[in-house]
């Protein structure tokens, strides 16, 4: 066989110099793309996508945790359920957004501590109802942080229990108040979509009170949860979608005396293993505690408390008839705010 031609002298060098360009041209933009951080958003857009379960839209999830990068991960979560996280991975780093969708019976004494009801009588912050139609609170219990718990009604079960808390570097302000409700509220929707569940919503949310830890209302104002009640009170709207409502009665200008709790499903089963109250039958009065309760549609109980206030220093001075009397109005009007009996009251 007759050979071909020998290849030209210098030919191969030519044909390997474009090469050599055309690859070193291409670990060069890799090597950009890597040390100009493009590598770690890219990592960081795929560690979001379908974070727990798709049910959390981290279109605003960057913007409240105030860091120029944002990193989720899920979590281990019982019964195939969803827990993941979402955190500030760039600078400032810090900031973070946990995410837990459990089923009610199981999450909701883990939901009420999260709400620091494991010290009920602790003057702390209040909830607040979402509003706009949903069922659900926040807790605004400070500058930074933030918790928001959202019931879900599912069929043939006793229900989901939506709970997304928060630390945001960038503080406390109505935006930030705004675009924690919103992305808490889209969380239960996503989780809705996802096991078939319904939250019932209305508009957008816009916007969500403030903080209410010192929020008084003068005697005869008040007209949210503390309404029909005497003195300086702090109080809450009423909403007949909130699971949990509030009233603080102030001994003073600055000292919350009693609290008054309303709970409904599925909270009010789980609330005195949670708060270690000593309640016992429909209705009653002990350690400084009095409760009602109250029957609801479908056969569920709402459970009314009030307490003595510890200050950090001292407990309010019982009343026990200023107690009843308060409970007795707090708890009428709660329960007729959500279409339960007249309540059973000490």
């Amino acid at each position: 066989m007759t050979p071909g031609p020998a290849e030209p002298r210098g030919a191969r060098r030519r044909w390997r110099l474009p090469v050599a360009a055309a690859v070193g041209l291409v670990l060069a933009a890799g090597a950009v793309f890597y040390l100009g951080g493009g590598y770690d958003r890219w990592q960081d857009g795929r560690s979001l996508a379908g974070l727990c379960h798709g049910s959390v839209d981290t279109a605003e999830v960057k913007a409240l945790l105030g860091g120029d990068r944002v990193r989720g991960k899920e979590a281990e979560a019982p019964e195939g359920l969803a827990s993941c996280t979402v955190v500030a991975a760039g600078k400032p780093s810090g900031g973070f957004l946990d995410v837990r969708v459990g089923r009610a019976p199981e999450e909701a004494g883990r939901a009420l501590h999260d709400l620091q009801r494991d010290r009920p009588n602790l003057a702390t912050t209040m909830v607040m109802p979402f509003g706009q139609g949903r069922r659900g609170v926040l807790d605004l219990e400070g500058r930074l942080r933030t918790t928001a718990v959202l019931p879900l009604d599912c069929p043939n079960s006793a229900g989901l229990l939506v709970t997304v808390e928060s630390v945001a570097l960038k503080g406390d302000d109505p935006a930030q108040r705004a675009r924690f409700a919103r992305i808490a509220a889209r969380a239960a929707d996503g989780a809705a979509r996802v096991w078939g569940c319904t939250a019932p919503s209305g508009a957008e949310i816009t916007e969500v009170p403030a903080d209410t830890r010192y929020a008084k209302v003068p005697d005869g104002a008040a007209n949210g949860t503390c309404a029909g009640l005497p003195g300086l009170t702090g109080e809450a709207p009423a909403d007949p979608n909130a699971p949990i409502e509030d009233c603080f009665l102030y001994a003073g200008q600055d000292t919350p005396r009693f609290r008054l709790g309303a709970y409904y499903p599925p909270f009010a089963d789980v609330l005195p293993s949670v708060a270690d109250y000593p309640v016992t039958g429909p209705a009653g009065a002990r350690d400084d505690l009095a409760w009602a309760t109250a029957t609801c549609p479908g056969g569920a109980t709402a459970l009314f408390t009030v307490d003595a206030v510890f200050d950090g220093s001292r407990a309010g001075a019982p009343d026990p008839a200023l107690e009843k009397a308060a409970l007795r109005t707090f708890a009428t009007r709660s329960a007729q705010r959500h279409g339960c009996s007249a309540p059973q009251l000490p």
